[in-house]
C-alpha cells in the first residue's frame, strides 16, 4: 500500500503518487483500486529518490535515465541472443566444413608417381 511503500522508500505518499502520474512508477491497483506496490517498485522509488536527491536530477532526466537503461537492457538481451545465434551457427558450419574435410579424404586415392605420369600421357598432357 502507498503508505507503507511511502515509508520504506523514505518520501511521502503524495511523491509516488507524482512518480505515478509522470509514469515512473507502475504500481498494481486492487480491486478496490488500492495502489499495491512490489518489492521492485519499491527499489525503483529508492532508485528515483537517489537520483533526484544525491545526484540533483529532475523527474524528467529521471525519465530519460529509467528510458535509457531499459534500452540498454534490450540491446544486451538482444546482444545475447545473437551472441548465442553466431555460436550455434558458427558450431554447424565448423561441422559441415569437417564433413566435407571427411569426404574429401574418401575421393582421394593415392598412386605411385609412375601411374600418374602414365596416365596423364595416355590422355595426352
Amino acid at each position: 500500500m502507498i503508505g507503507i511503500a511511502a515509508e520504506l522508500i523514505g518520501v511521502h505518499p503524495q511523491t509516488l503518487r507524482m512518480y505515478e502520474q509522470k509514469g515512473l512508477l507502475r504500481p498494481r491497483k486492487s480491486i478496490k483500486n488500492t495502489r499495491l506496490y512490489s518489492q521492485e517498485d519499491v527499489e525503483l522509488g529508492r532508485y528515483i529518490q537517489k537520483l533526484t536527491q544525491e545526484m540533483g536530477m529532475n523527474l524528467a532526466g529521471v525519465r530519460k535515465v529509467l528510458d535509457l537503461e531499459r534500452r540498454i537492457e534490450r540491446v544486451e538481451d538482444e546482444n545475447r541472443s545473437l551472441r548465442e545465434e553466431l555460436e550455434r551457427q558458427s558450431v554447424e558450419h565448423g561441422k559441415a566444413v569437417e564433413e566435407v574435410h571427411r569426404s574429401y579424404k574418401r575421393e582421394i586415392m593415392l598412386l605411385p608417381r609412375g601411374e600418374i605420369v602414365r596416365s596423364m600421357r595416355r590422355r595426352g598432357i
